[in-house]
């Protein structure tokens, strides 16, 4: 599947049940409803205590729901998943567990770059002229805190896409096979990529940030809405979103999912049992190969004639 009709799908996805898009619309307000009381009630600690603890299970339930939506993009099923409470919270505490670990040569990277560039050491020196007003900072000064922090910005970017895109496509491979150990298993997730297609993956990973900040501030205009914008922004783009940013998450795994079945189809025929049926198989993969060359060379050539 192409990058284009990944979007366009991903686009139509959400509203392909609009009853269940309403609930958890509904879901979704529930989830922010400490932003909407500290709006009408910021000064009772009571209340505000309550909605947080209300928010967080709501947003604990959709952040696991989204593994479900991500199944059926897998599956390439147009349908939005069912409710399924117990499922839901084990998803979550699964995907959280995921996202930590694969959070964790991430964060020593940036830590040591942290350390490495110097820039502690750096705003040592430059804190006593912020202290006490000074702005005569030494040019050299401000120009090495300018570089360490460059490096660091950079470091982190690149760090935190890499990161990003293994942790939704392990999570995309622990909903494919029902296992959280596979969504764990780095090298597989790598190899899954190159099925998919690195060029592919970034291309799909730029899209789909670009599109989220499009997303992001149609929502912040409509939170300016007096007294309903949250609850508007929650019900409406709140959901669209995540629909839409996991269910693509999906449809880009499918590639890598249909290679690896193929692949394991490939395997379980015996060698000197039923030619026909592993011919058949060898053609499936061969076309779905096909196929996924075909797109990275579109997708090469639109981005050239642009």
């Amino acid at each position: 599947m192409d990058l284009g009709e990944n979007i366009k799908k991903s686009f139509v996805y959400p509203l392909c049940d609009y009853n269940k898009f309403a609930m958890i619309g509904v879901l979704s307000v529930f989830s922010v409803l400490y932003s909407v009381c500290s709006s009408f009630a910021g000064d009772n600690p009571g209340v505000i205590v309550i909605s947080v603890l209300i928010s967080s299970i709501f947003f604990v339930y959709l952040m696991g729901f989204s593994v479900s939506v991500i199944e059926c993009g897998i599956n390439l099923e147009e349908k939005i998943p069912d409710f399924k409470v117990g499922r839901d919270i084990s998803n979550f505490f699964k995907y959280l567990a995921l996202s930590i670990v694969y959070g964790i040569v991430p964060g020593i990277i940036i830590f040591i770059t942290i350390l490495g560039s110097g820039i502690l050491k750096i705003f040592t020196d430059i804190s006593p002229y912020i202290q006490y007003g000074n702005t005569d900072i030494p040019p050299d000064l401000l120009s090495s805190f300018m570089f360490a922090f460059l490096i660091i910005l950079l470091v982190t970017v690149v760090v935190t896409v890499i990161q990003s895109i293994f942790t939704n496509l392990g999570v995309a491979r622990m909903a494919a096979n029902n296992s959280f150990s596979d969504g764990l298993d780095f090298f597989e997730v790598f190899n899954d990529i190159g099925k998919i297609g690195w060029f592919k993956t970034v291309g799909w990973f730029i899209v789909i940030c670009v599109l989220n900040m499009v997303f992001f501030m149609i929502s912040m205009g409509i939170m300016m809405i007096p007294y309903v914008g949250v609850i508007l922004a929650a019900f409406f783009m709140m959901t669209f979103m995540k629909l839409f940013n996991s269910y693509s998450v999906g449809l880009l795994y499918s590639d890598a999912y249909k290679i690896s079945k193929t692949q394991e189809d490939i395997k379980e025929i015996p060698k000197a049992e039923n030619i026909s049926e592993r011919c058949d198989v060898l053609d499936e993969y061969e076309e779905i190969s096909k196929n996924k060359k075909e797109d990275t060379i579109d997708s090469m050539y639109s981005e050239k004639d642009e």
